[in-house]
């Protein structure tokens, strides 16, 4: 008997642990289309927490946008750390089907499906991060979430091994 409330427990705890979809956003307003969004400047704000949850950096950034006369869009970020670190990375967007993207940039590994759905745009990559003496590459999901046309609320989990490692949270706000 206690073998079956354990299995039961424990397959309570991994139905409560199922992860966002996508398609958890169908007909969210305002509907996220990149290709507005992302045109244009904007600022950013974000901290970044450990595995633990602890916040262990926060800093400000600058964005800016733009799509050329083949659709394929640009977003060109620079972000400054509260330690002084310095990051700029530009992502390219390219349109493969209706609301579907491929994402490249400079410290991403691949191409990296981006997705928008509503009021939610995600992107799976993985990213490519200095450590010690070296570099490791980290699993990222990006969750974007419009929230009126100015404010993007946007977290992020960064895994190795199936384990969180980190956690972004940034706020973007177009000018």
């Amino acid at each position: 008997m206690k073998k079956l409330i354990f299995i039961f427990l424990i397959s309570i705890l991994f139905i409560g642990c199922s992860s966002m979809k996508i398609e958890d956003f169908n007909n969210t307003k305002p509907e996220f289309i990149p290709q507005e969004y992302f045109n244009g400047n904007l600022k950013a704000y974000g901290i970044v927490k450990d595995r633990s949850g602890k916040i262990t950096r926060s800093f400000k950034g600058t964005m800016v946008g733009s799509w050329d006369k083949n659709g394929i869009g640009t977003l060109d970020e620079y972000f400054v750390y509260d330690d002084g670190e310095e990051m700029k990375r530009v992502w390219t967007l390219k349109p493969t089907e209706n609301k579907k993207f491929i994402a490249t940039a400079n410290d991403i590994i691949g191409e990296s499906p981006m997705i928008a759905n509503g009021n939610t745009v995600m992107i799976d990559y993985i990213m490519r991060v200095p450590y010690k003496n070296s570099t490791i590459d980290l699993s990222v999901q990006d969750w974007l979430h419009l929230q009126d046309e100015k404010v993007i609320i946007n977290h992020s989990k960064m895994k190795k091994f199936g384990f969180v490692v980190g956690e972004l949270v940034i706020t973007i706000i177009k000018e």
